[in-house]
């Protein structure tokens, strides 16, 4: 009897010994798992911070166009005519067209050419043959100024555009972004303008040109066509630069009377919680 009992106590105490470890063992997975709950959540919003930083702002290629479009304007002056003049002698049509070069290295071989925009006779006065109302210094100052406007253009669209790389970086506040962007866009509006007016009198002579063709044909030119083909195109380039310089001036506008109205709703509505009775 006595060895049974002692046996029955032996079992009854390897069991606990086994439901001890048993507890034990749940109770050691239970603090595995918290703390792996625990780490995850502090690895949650850490990875949530490294995104926010990745963040960046959008590359504002502005800057980029007007320099390309700039460059693009130095090319044609250079390479597009800026006089082009067909007529009818007695051998023939003859047709002739110059370049910026042409006309500044002073290559119009043709006197009666030559005539239509300076006088070619020493005995009266300098504009008795002008029925343009062009001289040939207007096709050598007009392309000189033109291309250093074309060049400031280009320096400032390249300006424009460190100080876009900058921002990514320093991340400027949204005011200093807007003053910078007006004052480019303000620059822009005035080389165009300042281009419109040196060669709209390409276009006032074109006028000149159709009501003194009867006198221009008794010269000796007759059925003449004449064309500035690369005024023209200066012409609707500043235009064009004129209109996007306009529009862009319009959204900064908008954008800062949107800023002063939130800021101003802003501040009214924390007088009325603070300042007021009710």
């Amino acid at each position: 009897m006595d060895n049974e009992e002692e046996e029955k106590k032996d079992e009854e105490e390897e069991l606990k010994q086994k439901e001890d470890k048993k507890s034990i063992k749940s109770k050691e997975k239970i603090l595995d798992d918290s703390f792996k709950n625990a780490e995850l959540l502090k690895k949650g919003p850490q990875e949530k911070k490294e995104k926010k930083i990745v963040l960046k702002k959008p590359f504002n290629k502005l800057g980029i166009i007007i320099a390309v479009i700039a460059i693009i304007g130095i090319l044609f002056i250079n390479y597009i005519p800026w006089l082009y003049i067909s007529y009818e002698t007695d051998l023939g049509w003859v047709e002739e067209s110059f370049s910026y070069d042409d006309l500044n290295n002073y290559l119009i071989e043709s006197k009666d050419i030559i005539g239509l925009f300076e006088s070619t006779c020493y005995n009266c006065s300098d504009n008795s043959n002008n029925y343009i109302g062009l001289t040939l210094n207007d096709f050598t100052t007009t392309p000189r100024f033109s291309l250093y406007i074309l060049i400031f253009l280009a320096l400032l669209g390249i300006i424009f555009t460190i100080f876009i790389i900058i921002d990514r970086k320093k991340d400027f506040t949204p005011e200093t972004f807007t003053i910078i962007h007006s004052i480019f866009v303000v620059l822009t509006i005035i080389v165009a303008i300042i281009l419109i007016f040196l060669n709209v009198k390409f276009l006032s002579s074109h006028i000149l040109y159709i009501l003194n063709k009867p006198f221009i044909n008794a010269l000796g030119f007759e059925g003449a066509r004449i064309i500035f083909f690369m005024p023209y195109v200066l012409f609707l380039f500043s235009v064009s630069l004129l209109i996007i310089g306009i529009t862009l001036i319009r959204i900064n506008l908008n954008r800062a009377v949107n800023r002063f109205e939130a800021y101003k709703s802003k501040k009214s509505e924390f007088c009325y919680k603070f300042g007021s009775n009710y």
